[in-house]
């Protein structure tokens, strides 16, 4: 196995795991704004008041899982990691890393006007969705992390 095929692996791998995380995300969000209606509820995008957010928080997310899913088949498959632990930990950073680079959008649009009042913008808009997406992201990235990880680990036997 050599190091190019290894990244290559986690990269696609990465990809496809990024795609199932927003489709999770997808299902909670329906969830959460079920209360309108199935149908409503499953478009909750249509009338979120930020959709630069959304739309750059998944361009993001695909330039994460494809940089990170690089990092962890070469940890996986070159220096033979622990394939559930380095699927995790790459799943986390890949989540963080969205959620904190996407908020700075807000931040940029509405938050940088509240600099020097008794709103905290920081809070409001780095810190807070920052914290939320973590919550509600947590157990979805430990159990797409370990399939992640393992997706890559099988690819170790058929190169």
């Amino acid at each position: 196995m050599t190091e190019e095929k290894a990244k290559k692996i986690g990269s696609r791998e990465g990809l496809k795991s990024v795609g199932i995380g927003l489709l999770i995300a997808q299902l909670i969000m329906t969830w959460l704004s079920s209360n309108a209606g199935l149908v409503k509820g499953f478009f909750w995008f249509v009338n979120f008041r930020y959709p630069l957010n959304l739309v750059m928080g998944a361009i993001i997310m695909l330039l994460c899982g494809h940089f990170f899913g690089k990092w962890t088949g070469f940890e996986i498959l070159i220096k033979k990691r622990n394939h559930a632990w380095v699927g995790i930990k790459y799943g986390m950073a890949t989540l963080l890393t969205t959620a904190f680079l996407a908020s700075w959008i807000g931040f940029f649009q509405e938050g940088m006007d509240n600099i020097g009042t008794d709103d905290n913008p920081f809070n409001a808009y780095i810190f807070k969705p920052v914290f939320w997406i973590a919550v509600f992201g947590l157990i979805p990235v430990l159990l797409v992390g370990i399939w992640f990880g393992r997706q890559i680990k099988k690819q170790e036997t058929t190169v």
